[in-house]
């Protein structure tokens, strides 16, 4: 009978033993049980990139001026061709200035005899003052001497404008430049009568240029706010500062166009490049990004869990902009399979 109840005590430990592994089996394979994937994160702060953008340019003048004849006259020289560089005041062109000359002296001359009779005509007015105080002439010619007087005086202010008139004429026979230009076209040519307002010269402003830039509205705002700005074309890159930006939106491109002013040295003008600088903003960069559902996004690492973290307007491919703090644990290798809420563990 002692035998058989060791036994029967022996079975039962095997079987209660076989049922603990059983149980632990059926525990570990079972689909609820929870075990962790192994991933690689970093900060945020660590893999951020700031991408530069850029926006079409051009560099243009704010002066590209025909030059023409302000008097009618024939075209006595030409000093400049194109390409040339001329400084403010510098001579384009003189006209013949003969017949305006010759309307300068007549008029210095008609000035000249008025004056003459104009000093006749204030002794005949004192004159004949004193001979009407003593009674001996009638007031009627005391009037007359002073509107002779009067009309002389307005003749001597008319002739005064005609000399004036004149002068101005002769200075414009000498065309000089506004301000510091390239020559671009020469239109007239020596010897030939040019009418008044025909262009003689063309000529482009090279002393005050500014960059045009075509930047997309959605952009607009850190143009605004970035200090490192430059232009850059085939020639080398420029170093800009922003102007103005115009209050208007292009309806067909959605662009908004800003001007700039060369800090330094300044490109050509009519130049074609493009306005660079740096985004502001941390991106992702697009080998981390995954889709879920209809969204781009990343995967954090928060606390053991991967937390899908969407990221609106991010497209494929391409570094997205966030918004997350510069310390977010962002899972950047074995995001793929993941599903929001699985639990993780974090290689380091």
């Amino acid at each position: 009978m002692h035998k058989n109840g060791n036994r029967s005590g022996y079975r039962q430990r095997v079987g209660v033993s076989a049922l603990l592994t059983g149980l632990l089996l059926l525990l570990h394979l079972s689909p609820g049980a929870e075990s962790s994937i192994p991933v690689k994160a970093a900060r945020l702060a660590d893999i951020a990139v700031y991408p530069h953008k850029f926006a079409p340019a051009t560099v243009v003048s704010l002066n590209n001026t025909a030059v023409s004849t302000q008097v009618g006259a024939r075209i006595d020289e030409i000093s400049v061709r194109v390409a040339d560089i001329v400084e403010p005041g510098s001579v384009l062109a003189r006209l013949d200035c003969t017949d305006f000359e010759l309307a300068r002296k007549q008029a210095e001359a008609t000035i000249a005899s008025l004056r003459a009779r104009i000093k006749l005509a204030q002794r005949r007015l004192a004159r004949t003052e004193a001979l009407v105080e003593k009674q001996t002439v009638s007031e009627e010619l005391l009037d007359q001497r002073e509107a002779d007087l009067a009309v002389l005086r307005a003749d001597y202010q008319g002739a005064l404008s005609q000399l004036d008139m004149s002068k101005l004429d002769i200075s414009r026979c000498t065309i000089v430049s506004p301000f510091k230009a390239v020559i671009t076209a020469r239109t007239g040519s020596v010897g030939e009568f040019a009418q008044k307002g025909t262009k003689l010269i063309e000529i482009v402003d090279i002393g005050q240029l500014e960059i045009s830039a075509q930047v997309p509205a959605t952009d607009i705002g850190q143009v605004v706010t970035i200090k490192d700005l430059y232009f850059e074309d085939s020639t080398g890159r420029y170093d800009a500062e922003l102007r103005a930006v115009a209050p208007t939106v292009n309806t067909q491109t959605r662009n908004r166009e800003a001007r700039l002013l060369f800090s330094n040295t300044a490109a050509l003008p009519g130049a074609a490049g493009k306005l660079v600088w740096q985004d502001n903003r941390p991106h992702i960069s697009a080998r981390v990004l995954v889709r879920r559902q209809d969204s781009l996004g990343v995967f954090i690492a928060d606390r053991g869990k991967a937390r899908f973290h969407a990221l609106p307007g991010a497209q494929q491919g391409r570094a997205a902009p966030t918004a997350l703090p510069l310390d977010t644990s962002v899972i950047t290798e074995g995001q793929y399979g993941l599903q929001d809420g699985e639990a993780i563990e974090v290689i380091r």
